[in-house]
């Protein structure tokens, strides 16, 4: 629990991390008294750099089967070969500073939970010492979880929408370790920022995909098909990504029946 420094005037708040304790007050331009920031090019602080390693583990997707956290140097792979904790992600979030955390379910249901995060950021230089509220969303379903996580939906779609809020807003491409589901479900992906591991392949909209194929179905029969049950809006759907979020899922479990029977 933060408590009082009596010593300071300011009665700033420490807590404490490891072996020493951090001063949360803050300069001018809202950055921690007494803490060493690292800088781009650019000016803006580098908050890849403020991950401590303790937080940062291999990505063992990206590495052949069989191999062990043991045998890797986080020190010497690169970010798309990493993934970072949960605690490095809220270490991240108190450094950086922010004054509110709200969370807005989308969906839940038993095998589906939607949930969006959004941080009010404290000011600082990055953001011409103005407050910033920065929101990201996520979601957590039975295609893209794996072991015990597929009972704990909304817990992990909690932690992916506040994983991905601090991520983005700090400019972080290395993923976190709650964002990954059940490994065989992933793809690599290539983007701006290098190659990253993404949860392409379980994306609900490919897992659609996927079942249609498996049921040969085509789109134009799931369109014909809800537009005589009377889904809304479903006679301007054009491919598969015009179909709502929510529908995809349980068109998703009525093809997976289909294929069972």
């Amino acid at each position: 629990m933060p408590k009082t420094n009596k010593k300071e005037e300011d009665h700033s708040q420490i807590i404490e991390s490891g072996e020493k304790n951090i001063n949360f007050s803050r300069d001018n331009n809202g950055l921690l008294l007494g803490k060493t920031y690292e800088f781009t090019d650019d000016g803006l602080v580098n908050w890849r750099k403020m991950i401590n390693s303790k937080y940062l583990v291999p990505n063992l997707s990206k590495f052949p089967s069989g191999t062990e956290n043991k045998d890797l140097n986080v020190q010497e792979l690169d970010d798309s070969q990493l993934l970072i904790l949960l605690g490095g992600i809220k270490e991240l979030a108190n450094i950086r500073g922010y004054s509110k955390v709200e969370y807005k379910v989308f969906n839940c249901t038993q095998n589906h939970v939607a949930v969006s995060c959004k941080i009010t950021w404290l000011p600082n230089f990055e953001t011409s010492n103005s407050q910033v509220e920065f929101e990201s969303l996520a979601d957590a379903h039975l295609d893209n979880t794996k072991s015990f996580a597929k009972d704990f939906l909304m817990a992990i779609a909690e932690n992916r929408a506040f994983v991905r809020a601090v991520r983005n807003f700090l400019r972080i491409n290395i993923l976190g370790s709650d964002e990954l589901g059940d490994t065989k479900n992933q793809t690599v992906v290539h983007t701006e920022s290098g190659t990253e591991n993404a949860i392409a392949a379980s994306h609900p909209a490919n897992v659609l995909k996927e079942a249609m194929s498996k049921a040969n179905i085509s789109f134009d029969k799931i369109k014909e098909t809800m537009v005589k049950e009377g889904a809304e809006n479903a006679e301007t759907w054009n491919g598969i990504s015009d179909i709502p979020h929510k529908m995809i899922f349980s068109l998703i479990q009525r093809i997976k029946k289909k294929i069972n029977n």
